[in-house]
């Protein structure tokens, strides 16, 4: 839940630490001591930390978070973002944020049987919900929650999509997955904390 804070963090922790560093060693006005230097840039690193940690946040955001293509699975540069990715996946389009993705791709619908078979069968045992467990699990897709859930970025809903389930976390992260078997398309979203 906090991870999306934590690279800005530590990034705003490591120039606030130089700066105090840098300041204490040289300091301005060169009268001034260096007990002094060290003493006000620790107020000045404190006072400045907030505005600093959300600048260097929204700046990492835009490399990290909106819409990506990647051609295959071992393209995807992040682990966040292959999980219950299958491996077999193909011409992925994502929409990365801060709590999970949304993602469209091509798989033959029998490899994704199969995926997700070998992920119930790893996962199963922990999972918060038994596999049949949700109300809409291999029902076609209900096109008005589709376009709830992914409307805002733009993708239609594929008529005729059955819906699917992996494991779900007891945190309440997990994967639905949208399998369209006519096209080998599927539409995937993923939450995580």
């Amino acid at each position: 839940m906090l991870w999306p804070v934590i690279l800005p963090f530590q990034i705003t922790c490591g120039v606030m630490l130089f700066v105090v560093l840098a300041y204490t060693a040289f300091p301005y006005p060169p009268k001034l001591t260096r007990a002094k230097a060290f003493v006000f840039g620790s107020a000045f690193g404190l006072i400045a930390f907030i505005p600093s940690c959300t600048g260097i946040m929204m700046a990492v955001d835009t490399v990290r978070f909106g819409d990506f293509h990647y051609d295959s699975y071992d393209d995807v540069p992040d682990f966040r973002s292959r999980r219950y990715l299958p491996e077999k996946a193909t011409d992925i389009f994502m929409h990365k944020h801060a709590n999970g993705y949304f993602a469209r791709y091509e798989l033959p619908e029998r490899d994704f049987r199969s995926y997700l078979d070998e992920l119930w069968q790893e996962y199963g045992q922990y999972s918060a919900v038994e596999r049949g467990g949700f109300i809409d699990e291999g029902q076609v897709v209900d096109c008005k929650m589709f376009e709830l859930r992914f409307g805002h970025i733009g993708w239609d809903c594929p008529a005729g999509s059955l819906v699917y389930y992996s494991p779900s976390e007891p945190d309440g992260g997990g994967a639905t997955y949208y399998v369209d078997p006519n096209s080998n398309s599927i539409t995937q979203r993923t939450g995580f904390w």
